[in-house]
Order: C-alpha cells, then structure tokens, then sequence
C-alpha cells in the first residue's frame, strides 16, 4: 500500500519545513481536560495526609502513570517504609478516586477533535501515547469520539516504563511503521517531551501555561497552533 505523503512542520516559523509522516499524542492534558482532573485528585491526597498542596507540590505529579504516582506520595508522605501494601493502597486510592472523576465527564482541548481527524482524512497514522491505564484512556478517547480514528494506543499497561522512559513513544512508533526522526510527538508535560526526545521524535511541546518548562523543538500554547504549523489550518 502507498504511504500517503508527508505533510511539513515548520518548527521554527521560517517557511522551511520538516517532514512529518506520522503522528503520536499523549492524551491526558493534551486531547482532553484530564489532567487537571488527575492533579485535583492528587492535591486531596496531599491534602488528606497534611502535605502541602500547592502548584509546585503537584508539579512532579503531571503526567506519571498512577503506580510512579501512588510511589510518590508515599515518599513524601513518609510511608514508603510501609512496603508493598502501603505502595498497592496508594496504587488503589488514586485509580479509584480518578475513575470516579473521570464517570463525570471531561472535556476536550482546544483543536484536538479537528487536528485528529484531519490528519486521519489525510491518512496520516496516529498513535496515542499515554502514562494513563489502557481502560482509563480508552474511555477518554471513547468519551471524546476520537478512539476509532487512532491506528494505535500505548499505554501504562503496555510497556514496562513508562515516560520519562523513551519506552512509550518507541513503541507507538514501531506499531506505526513509522521512523522516529519523521514521527512528530504532541505532549503537554515535561516528562512526555523529555520520553519523545529520547525516542528520537520531533517534539511539540504544547501547553498554555508559560510557567511550564517543556523541552521540545517546538513549543505551542494549543492544538489549534499546531494544526496551522501543519498547513491544517482549513480544518478547524
């Protein structure tokens, strides 16, 4: 079968394209509005064991898998030494707390439901990449009407690292057939574009908060940004 063509990234705004023949999304934060609900649920954890729970406490929370999470919290709340059944209750309180949130419903990020599917009119192959478990972002994707246009989905359950670990993304694109150095990452935390990095990607870095250090060749406030970067601009 022939590849569709290549569409070209401007990553630094000069006109000079570079060639993007596949895509891979992270999806908490990124296609949806989940990642303020993840870090809400961490902040009444911290709350709920008298730590602080402040932006700078719940910056190194963005975008971990729930077990490197629930690993986390029982550092910094001294109950670590607690061993494997204090690690596997931290492990069960945050997933429970974040699937009942989730039951609630979560909106979509600016651009994400356009870029996505105009990329899958162009058949570009598009993956997502997510520090997520597989049934949370199934349903995210689901909840989004955005499941059936991705070509593959690697999450927490299916590497055995994941991000900052190059892992995740490695594996998205070898399910794609694609070469990394023409696969372009869209993530909005700085573990997920540090992961790409790794992996060989180009990185668009995406976030709206300007305090956010995020490492990447490109760093854009929305999804709707890198749609116009992609010459996608009639799509949304």
């Amino acid at each position: 079968m022939t590849r569709p063509a290549a569409l070209g990234l401007d990553l630094d705004g000069s006109g000079a394209p570079a060639a993007v023949q596949a895509v891979v999304f992270d999806c908490d934060g990124l296609l949806v509005d989940s990642e303020s609900c993840w870090l809400e649920i961490v902040a009444d954890a911290l709350g709920a064991r008298g730590l602080a729970a402040d932006a700078a406490a719940l910056a190194p929370y963005a975008g971990l898998t729930i077990a490197d999470a629930a690993a986390r919290l029982a550092d910094d709340d001294g109950t670590s030494a607690g061993g494997d059944a204090a690690l596997g209750a931290a492990v069960l309180e945050l997933r429970d707390r974040y699937t009942a949130r989730l039951e609630a419903g979560v909106a979509t990020m600016p651009g994400a439901v356009a870029l996505v599917e105009a990329l899958a009119a162009r058949r570009i192959p598009i993956a997502v990449a997510s520090n997520g478990d597989r049934d949370h972002v199934r349903a995210l994707l689901e909840g989004a009407g955005l499941a059936h246009r991705f070509d593959a989905m690697v999450t927490a359950d299916d590497v055995d690292r994941g991000k900052p670990h190059p892992e995740p993304y490695e594996r998205a694109t070898a399910l794609l057939g694609a070469a990394p150095e023409r696969t372009l990452a869209a993530d909005d935390t700085a573990i997920g574009a540090a992961a790409a990095l790794a992996a060989g990607l180009r990185v668009a870095a995406v976030n709206a908060d300007p305090a956010v250090a995020l490492p990447g060749h490109l760093r854009l406030t929305t999804l709707v940004e890198l749609a116009d970067r992609l010459g996608l601009r009639a799509a949304h």
